[in-house]
This record gives structure tokens, sequence and C-alpha cells, in this order.
């Protein structure tokens, strides 16, 4: 069908516009110029994490749907096609979200337990907000508030992804967990038959670069 796009293709459009963003973003505040370039987009990145994970908080039901039709459907997002308003983001979350519910961490269609609530929600507003406050610090010259909204941010983003993987490995060995391991939904050697948890190696390494390189 015309005018439909592929999840693949959404996802690189989204990129795109991301880096089309953040980059003049840069070029309007010439200041920002000043960070350099990794730990920029990084930033900028965590806050288009941040309205992601708003985007689940208020949408729960909607993204158990979705992930539930997924797996009845034995279907991926990257393969499915899609309109155009998609690309919005607080539209291209829930089906980012369906699908990491769907083939990574069951706990996010599990709507029993506050444990993905809390793991979103408080990304979201510690790394997120605090994102946001460090850009717009520097942007205002205000150094000092930058330095400390960057370390809030980056600090929080660290040890909730360290807790979070923490407590993900716990499940895939726990028998009563919706994450446990099992031929249905197997891990395989190094979660390579679950890969989209591996994403989750970026919100570990990108804070680790972003306080070593801005604050040493």
């Amino acid at each position: 069908m015309t005018g439909l796009l592929s999840g693949i293709e959404i996802g690189i459009l989204e990129l795109f516009l991301f880096w089309g963003s953040s980059f003049t973003i840069s070029r309007v505040f010439v200041s920002l110029q000043k960070i350099n370039t990794i730990s920029y987009y990084w930033l900028m990145f965590t806050v288009l994490t941040g309205m992601y994970e708003f985007t689940y908080v208020r949408n729960r039901k909607k993204v158990r749907r979705l992930g539930m039709n997924l797996l009845s459907k034995k279907k991926h997002v990257w393969t499915k096609e899609y309109e155009l308003k998609t690309l919005l983001p607080w539209n291209l979350a829930k089906q980012f979200y369906a699908e990491y519910a769907a083939y990574a961490d069951r706990e996010y269609y599990n709507l029993k337990d506050v444990w993905s609530l809390l793991i979103e929600g408080s990304h979201g507003v510690q790394c997120g907000c605090f994102a946001f406050g460090s850009i717009l610090s520097f942007i205002l010259a205000r150094y000092r508030l930058f330095l400390i909204f960057l370390t809030m941010s980056m600090s929080s983003q660290f040890m909730n992804s360290l807790l979070y993987m923490g407590e993900y490995f716990t499940q895939i060995s726990d028998i009563d967990s919706v994450n446990y391991d099992t031929e249905r939904f197997p891990c395989g050697r190094f979660l390579i038959k679950r890969p989209f948890m591996w994403i989750n190696f970026f919100w570990l390494a990108m804070p680790t670069y972003v306080l070593t390189t801005l604050l040493l």
C-alpha cells in the first residue's frame, strides 16, 4: 500500500530526524558545540528516551495489547507497515515498547506489578529530565548547574541500568518469572535469542563515557 513504511524504514527515519533536530539545535545555540559530539548527542538521546518512557508509563495497557498481538501473530514491528504519523515519538514509543515487551522483557506488559513502571518512570525523571536540564543550563551559561544536572542524569542512568540488568538475569533463572528461560521464550547463550536486550549495553557504556570525558 502506498504511503506506508516498514518498521525498519520508520526506525531509520526516526534516527535521521533525531540527528537533524539535534544538529540544528546545536547550530542555533552555538555554545552547545563546546560539548564533545558523542556526549552531546547522548544527552539529547537521553531526553528523547525520556519522552518515550513517559509515553510508556501513560500507555501500559495499549503496549500490552500491541505486544500480545505481535506474539499471537508471531510478527515483529520491523516488518509491519506503518503510516508516517508513527514517526511522532509518542506514537513510535508504543510500537518500540510492544516489541520490547513481546521479545525481550515480558514484565513490560505485566500489569500485575510495577517493576517496569518503576524502571521506566524513574529513568524518565532522573535521567531524561536532568539531561534536558543539563542542556538548558549549558545554553544559559550556567556551567556549574550543567555539571550538577549532568552528573545526576548520567549517574542515575548507569545505576538504573545496572540494577535493571541485575534483576533481569535473576528473572531468567526464576521459574515463576515471566522472563524465565524456556523453550517457548529462550535466552540462548549471552542472550543471543533475545537480541533486543543488548540495547541496554549502551545505557551502561554511554553514561560512563559521558561522565569520564566531561568531568575528568
